[in-house]
């Protein structure tokens, strides 16, 4: 329901919304990242990532290759976060892979909804259409 201009949400929703902002922040600090990481990837193959979490409290880094990341780059839905439960909010995402040095988590619902429409890449795509 809207009221002036904003959509109410319920609770569930409203989690849902922040969750996916947050996860998109960091997403965007990685897509930065990923430059720096390219340039010394010859040196270093394994690149230092901010942790996509959906708390944005969080500082913790990950150790992906580029590949690595760009794999998980393929699905807007998905997203690089250090390898523990405390970093899977589980009424909007899921496990999809594990390794020791991260997982991969997939936005569903309207999260994942959200991060798809938001994803940098898609956007410049469509800017660029």
């Amino acid at each position: 329901m809207e009221e002036g201009g904003v959509i109410e949400l319920s609770d569930i929703e409203e989690r849902q919304v922040r969750g996916a902002r947050t996860q998109s922040l960091f997403r965007e600090v990685n897509e930065r990242v990923a430059e720096i990481n390219h340039a010394f990837s010859d040196f270093l193959p394994l690149g230092d990532w901010v942790c996509e979490c959906a708390d944005p409290q969080c500082t913790e880094r990950v150790q992906v290759t580029r590949e690595e990341y760009e794999k998980v780059r393929t699905d807007p839905r998905r997203f690089v976060v250090a390898p523990a439960d405390a970093h899977v909010v589980e009424e909007i995402e899921h496990v999809v892979d594990r390794t020791e040095r991260y997982w991969v988590v997939e936005k569903s619902g309207l999260a994942g909804d959200l991060t798809a429409k938001i994803d940098p890449r898609r956007v410049g795509l469509a800017a660029n259409a």
